[in-house]
């Protein structure tokens, strides 16, 4: 992945902030159910990187639910993830909306 295909800056988020994700797509925001956490490692206006342990769940071209820190649910779309080791993974985020 490089930086080539980005179209937007990406900043740092503030410390800490979390991500709370809903793996099941479904369009009734309202039913927001987070099922994961992991911590966001940088944003832009079209999606974040975050880093999560135990990944089992998000794959490459998963559509979820994502709510980065303050933020309302967004529809996303997983776009790539790196390994950084055994358990833990680096995973990108395009948001769809």
């Amino acid at each position: 992945m490089g930086d080539g295909g980005r179209k937007s800056i990406r900043f740092e988020p503030d410390e800490g902030t979390i991500a709370q994700i809903d793996p099941t797509a479904h369009d009734d925001k309202s039913k927001f159910q987070p099922k994961i956490l992991a911590l966001v490692i940088d944003e832009a206006l079209d999606g974040c990187g975050i880093v999560l342990v135990n990944n089992k769940t998000l794959f490459e071209g998963d559509i979820c639910l994502i709510k980065v820190g303050q933020l309302d649910p967004l529809i996303g779309e997983v776009r790539w993830l790196k390994e950084l080791d055994e358990e833990v993974h680096k995973i990108g985020i395009m948001y769809l909306e």
